[in-house]
């Protein structure tokens, strides 16, 4: 409870001040929450740079993202209502086109027409350096599933385990909409600054933090091999309130192979969670913690399976908690989903 001054009702500044004090509650609550809090590090190279971000910074300003690092512009494309037939290199400055937005440094005379306000997770960006630097974003794990624009090329990235990265081949094997046809499926950019076409998709891999052209023919809402979906399928967190008490994921194999599937919370103890697993052979329901790693075993090729996650939520320590729930598989998929949940 934050204590306010006695206020006359005549006293109109006094008024105007109550009103002012009342409007920042909702904000000063709304920062105490717990946060799924992550880090991000990207090398940067001299030159152009296509990156994905994953987590969403504290202060989302391009200048304080990018305060104290070489890095004096950055663009992303924002999709119209036409579709992109070819992909620009940097060089050509690709901004000036329809659905860019771009930030330069102030030390820049193009500063004056920044239009680029905000770094956000989700998004990919070209980011030019003076110098090799490293990247550390520090913020909010954010889960946006990809949104393909038909039959144009789509400047996305994907959810790859950068220990294990998987081949374009294999990734984009579930998919018609993506596989190559009279031309490249996927450009990358490379060490002179030029997009070129992914040749050998069967042996280059994807790799993390990075961000590609990738043509979809046709509508789809492919996210890879391993789909992993929130409560109704859009969503992109699982957020338990102070209310619900389970919620549910579902996980689907949409490639040709079976996948070893594992899921890991962190940090484990912030949040007290459990799902059910069947007992082998007795049909059983068991209420496993979930913990810093679980086995969930392998899911067959085109099987799906719904992760019933229950919270404790008389084990929470604070008003409110989070967490990052991991899901990965032996083939090269992460996909990490925040997760959160409040007291009574």
């Amino acid at each position: 409870m934050i204590p306010f001054p006695f206020i006359h009702p005549r006293n109109s500044w006094s008024a105007r001040v109550l009103a002012c004090l009342m409007c920042l509650v909702p904000a000063l609550v709304r920062a105490q929450e717990a946060e799924p809090a992550g880090v991000q590090s990207i090398a940067l190279r001299s030159g152009w740079n296509a990156i994905s971000i994953q987590v969403e910074p504290v202060n989302t300003a391009p200048a304080q993202v990018f305060a104290a690092l070489p890095v004096d512009k950055v663009a992303t494309y924002f999709p119209s209502r036409t579709p992109v037939e070819f992909v620009q290199d940097p060089a050509s400055q690709p901004w000036k086109q329809k659905g860019w937005r771009a930030w330069f440094a102030p030390s820049l005379p193009e500063s004056l027409v920044n239009d680029l306000y905000a770094i956000n997770a989700g998004q990919c960006y070209l980011v030019h350096a003076t110098a090799p630097a490293t990247l550390t974003l520090r913020g909010t794990v954010i889960h946006r599933r990809l949104k393909w624009r038909a039959d144009s090329f789509n400047f996305v990235g994907f959810s790859v385990d950068p220990a294990n990265p998987p081949t374009f081949q294999s990734w984009l094997a579930g998919s018609s909409a993506h596989q190559p046809t009279k031309r490249a499926t996927v450009y990358s950019l490379d060490a002179s600054d030029k997009w070129v076409p992914v040749v050998n998709p069967e042996s280059t891999r994807i790799q993390p933090n990075t961000a590609y052209w990738v043509f979809c023919h046709g509508g789809s809402d492919y996210q890879g091999p391993l789909d992993v979906s929130t409560p109704f399928g859009v969503g992109t967190q699982l957020d338990f309130g102070n209310v619900t008490e389970t919620l549910s994921l579902r996980i689907a194999n949409l490639g040709s192979t079976p996948l070893a599937l594992t899921v890991l919370l962190s940090p484990d103890n912030a949040l007290s969670l459990s799902y059910q697993q069947k007992l082998p052979n007795l049909g059983e329901q068991l209420s496993v913690p979930l913990g810093a790693s679980n086995d969930l075993g392998t899911l067959e090729a085109g099987a799906n399976k719904t992760l019933r996650l229950t919270l404790d939520r008389a084990a929470l320590l604070q008003p409110s908690a989070a967490a990052v729930l991991t899901v990965r598989d032996d083939a090269g998929t992460l996909i990490q989903i925040p997760v959160t949940g409040k007291q009574p």
